[in-house]
């Protein structure tokens, strides 16, 4: 697909005329253009609720004067209307600077031009409306006929094709070229007064591809199955387990619970555990995390598409890089956005991310996860006396600011004397991040590595990510049920 015709607007002669709109009234400006494709499919109980298309374009100007930001939304990319929003934002920037109490810099960067493009199997403009539905209505009917138990049932189809370009006041100049496809499946089991769902998505960066993937056509009936399956599960009695969490649950408290503590902007505004902590000893000396957006990542699952959570670059024109926070239990680093880097006076790494080209760019994850050591899943639940095996994730609460989380599995085993028992539902565990992190027993090999993929909110904006890990084992955990 060549160029969209309303970023063409954007050419030399434009760039010359910003750098000399700013020259002298700013210290860094940047741009963020963009023009959005996408579908949007929404089916319950096998009949539409949304049948749509789109056609978004946006842009962001930024403007910065000594710990002084300006922004200007524009829907229109018209050179004038582009030109007059600069002069906006510079305003902004002056009022915004007079009021500002942290007087700071952004540390200069070098200028990056470059063009980037995800090459998909499957374009997603090339697969028609009709056959998008198709897919969906498919997945309702496998859901709802699952079982006389499933009662309702909720297939989601979002895809969208972007293109966009980044500029700043250092000379960068990047176009990107991407595309994107998530497919979400809920479901809902009745028996005897009793009701239980289960969720499951599949999305990732690249073309129509994402949907013929073993995982995604198994994907509603792998709902339903779950969602019957709870309906004889037993609640636990709540008291202190020897826990093992499964990759998704293990990704999931790497990112809810410790992952927003080292988020930067929380560290600046005082609102997390891990302020100030830097180079402290933080966990047992096996645990590893990592944030590692880069592209590629998914060769690691063997899949025809890159990972959601993986970017080129961030928002703010910094390349994707692998960051490691915690090496070998000790803190190593935040994660960093332009203003934090700078006022913190550290390197930016790749983490100011936002939800569109409208949207302030935030501290941000990528795909964080906590690196494997040597645990097959099999030797961890064979010491395990009296315990949970707790599977994947519904829902939760985290305090990066006390290190308290809450979270609901979706699915658990009992485990007694080394065997795999019954299963279990309404499991929810809590505590505390760093005691959690300290009481670690057993981290799994590299063969019981997976990730998982969706949406994380900070700000009133979604952006995608993943997580991910191996099986941990952990002692003396607070479980809670219904009983």
């Amino acid at each position: 697909m060549e160029i969209a015709d309303e970023l063409k607007e954007i050419d030399e002669k434009l760039i010359n005329e910003l750098h000399q709109i700013t020259k002298d009234q700013v210290e860094y400006w940047d741009i963020r253009a963009s023009v959005n494709l996408g579908t949007n499919l929404d089916f319950t109980d096998q009949r539409s609720k949304e049948v749509s298309s789109y056609k978004i374009t946006d842009c962001g100007i930024r403007t910065f004067i000594n710990g002084g930001w300006g922004f200007c939304v524009l829907k229109d990319l018209n050179r004038v209307t582009i030109k007059n929003g600069f002069q906006k934002a510079i305003k902004l920037a002056k009022l915004s600077e007079s009021l500002s109490k942290y007087k700071f810099k952004i540390i200069e960067q070098d200028p990056m031009i470059q063009h980037f493009k995800i090459n998909s199997k499957k374009d997603l403009e090339e697969i028609d409306i009709g056959e998008k539905i198709k897919l969906v209505i498919d997945h309702e009917k496998i859901a709802s006929q699952y079982s006389p138990k499933i009662k309702n049932t909720h297939t989601l189809y979002l895809d969208a094709h972007t293109q966009n370009i980044f500029l700043n006041s250092f000379n960068s100049n990047i176009f990107q070229d991407l595309s994107f496809l998530r497919l979400f499946s809920l479901a809902y089991a009745q028996e005897n007064g009793i009701l239980q769902r289960s969720i499951n998505s599949v999305a990732g960066v690249g073309g129509y591809e994402i949907t013929e993937t073993e995982k995604a056509k198994t994907l509603s009936s792998k709902t339903a199955k779950e969602a019957v399956e709870l309906l004889k599960a037993k609640s636990p009695i709540g008291g202190k387990f020897t826990i093992i969490m499964d990759p998704i649950l293990t990704g999931t408290f790497v990112h809810e619970s410790f992952g927003h503590a080292v988020e930067a902007d929380h560290i600046l505004n005082k609102e997390s555990i891990l302020e100030g902590r830097l180079g402290e000893k933080i966990a047992i000396e096996e645990v590893n995390i990592i944030d590692n957006p880069t592209m590629s990542q998914s060769k690691k699952f063997n899949l025809p598409y890159e990972l959601f959570g993986c970017y080129f670059i961030d928002d703010e024109g910094i390349p994707s890089q692998k960051t490691i926070i915690v090496e070998k239990g000790i803190l190593k680093n935040y994660l960093h956005s332009l203003e934090t880097s700078s006022r913190m006076n550290e390197l930016p790494n790749g983490h100011g991310r936002a939800s569109s080209s409208s949207s302030r760019p935030q501290v941000r994850m990528g795909f964080t996860y906590l690196e494997p050591q040597d645990w097959s899943l099999e030797e961890m639940i064979e010491e395990v006396k009296d315990g949970i095996l707790c599977e994947d994730f519904q829902y939760g609460y985290t305090d990066p600011t006390t290190g308290n989380f809450q979270f609901k599995c979706k699915l658990s085993h009992q485990i007694v004397n080394g065997e795999k028992k019954q299963l279990m539902r309404d499991v929810a565990l809590s505590g505390m991040t760093l005691e959690i992190l300290n009481k670690i027993t057993a981290i799994g090999d590299q063969n019981t590595y997976n990730y998982s993929d969706g949406l994380c909110g900070k700000g009133g904006q979604s952006v995608r990510v993943c997580d991910g890990g191996p099986y941990i084992r952990i002692e003396n955990v607070t479980v809670g049920g219904l009983n």
